[in-house]
C-alpha cells in the first residue's frame, strides 16, 4: 500500500506543479477585474457618478462623457448580486449618482444559480476582494475552470490586449470591428429568454437592497434600459417582457425617487451604432452616453 501511495505521489506531482504554475500565471495576466479594484482602492472617495451593470453598460457608458468623476464597475454579465455588493465594498463616500441597467435578462441571471456562467464570480474573489464565497473554495482559483484557463493560457503565444480605458470603458466593440452579419438579434434574444422564475424574485430583492442602500444615502439611481436592434426584440419572449414589467412597476412604486430611462427602441439608433444584436459599437456608446448625460442634467436642474 505504502509503495502505491508513493508512486501515486510522484505521478501526481508533476500534475500538481503544472496545475500552480498555471494558476500563477493565469492570475498574473492583466485583467479588468484587477484593474477596476485597483483604481477604485485609490479613488473610490473621487466618484460621484458610478456605472454598475453587465455588458450593456460596460460597453455602452462612456464614464470620461459624465463628467469629472465618474467611474464603470460593469463587467461582462454581471448581475444584481454584485452591483448590491460592489455599491458598499469601497469607500464611496462622494457618490451621488449610480447607472444602473434594467434589460430584457437583468432579472433572471445570477452566477450562482446557473451552471455554465459560476465561473464568472471567480473574478470577484480572486481579484476584487469580494467575500461572498471564501478565498479557499471553488471560487478562488483559476483551474477550477480549465476551459478559461486553457483559453488565457494562449497570451503564452500570443501577447494579450488590454481592451478598456482607464475609467472602465470597454473599447473594443468598435463598427470596424464588427461581423459583417452583425444583427444576431434572433440568436441573442433566444440564449437571453428563460422559463424559470426563481431568479425573477432573488434579484428584485437584490435591487431592493441597493435601493434601500442608495436611499439612506441620498445617491441618485438611473435605470437604464439599453437599445437593441429590431431583430432582437422581435425575438423578445412576451411572457418574459410582462414579468420584467410587473417587478419595475412595484420598484417604481416603491422607490419613486428611481428614474427609468427606457431606450430599448429609441428611434435615435440605427445600425450604424451597433456591434451586435444586444449591444453598441463605440460611436452607439458615444450616443448613448451623451443622452443620459443630458438626461442627468436636468434631473439634476429640476431637484
Amino acid at each position: 500500500m505504502k509503495r502505491f501511495l508513493l508512486k501515486l505521489s510522484l505521478f501526481s506531482l508533476p500534475w500538481l506543479i503544472l496545475l500552480v504554475l498555471a494558476e500563477i500565471y493565469v492570475e498574473s495576466l492583466p485583467n479588468i477585474s484587477r484593474d477596476k479594484h485597483q483604481w477604485m482602492l485609490k479613488h473610490a472617495p473621487t466618484v460621484e457618478t458610478l456605472v454598475l451593470g453587465h455588458s450593456h453598460t460596460l460597453y455602452g457608458i462612456r464614464p470620461d462623457r459624465l463628467g469629472k468623476h465618474a467611474f464603470s464597475l460593469a463587467q461582462q454579465s454581471q448581475t444584481y448580486r454584485y452591483d448590491a455588493y460592489l455599491l458598499t465594498h469601497y469607500p464611496l463616500t462622494r457618490l451621488k449618482t449610480i447607472i444602473l441597467p434594467f434589460n430584457y435578462s437583468s432579472l433572471w441571471e445570477d452566477f450562482e444559480h446557473q451552471p455554465n456562467e459560476q465561473f464568472q464570480a471567480m473574478r470577484y474573489r480572486i481579484y476584487m476582494d469580494c467575500d461572498i464565497h471564501p478565498r479557499l473554495s471553488w471560487y478562488g482559483f483559476e483551474i477550477m475552470s480549465m476551459p478559461l484557463v486553457r483559453e488565457k493560457l494562449k497570451s503564452l503565444f500570443t501577447p494579450s490586449q488590454n481592451h478598456w480605458d482607464s475609467l472602465g470603458w470597454a473599447t473594443e466593440y468598435t463598427k470596424e470591428a464588427r461581423a459583417a452579419e452583425w444583427d444576431n438579434g434572433k440568436v441573442r434574444a433566444e440564449s437571453n429568454t428563460y422559463t424559470d422564475t426563481t431568479l425573477v424574485t432573488l434579484n428584485e430583492t437584490f435591487l431592493r437592497t441597493i435601493f434601500e442602500e442608495c436611499r439612506s444615502r441620498h445617491i441618485s439611481i438611473i435605470l437604464l434600459n439599453t437599445p437593441v436592434s429590431p431583430t432582437f426584440r422581435r425575438w423578445e419572449s412576451k411572457r418574459q417582457k410582462d414579468i420584467n414589467r410587473q417587478v419595475l412597476e412595484r420598484l417604481l412604486d416603491a422607490y419613486s425617487e428611481v428614474d427609468y430611462l427606457d431606450l430599448e427602441a429609441d428611434a435615435r439608433f440605427g445600425d450604424a451604432d451597433f456591434y451586435d444584436g444586444d449591444h453598441l459599437n463605440t460611436e452607439g456608446a458615444t450616443k448613448l452616453t451623451d443622452i443620459v448625460r443630458q438626461f442627468l442634467s436636468h434631473s439634476q436642474k429640476g431637484q
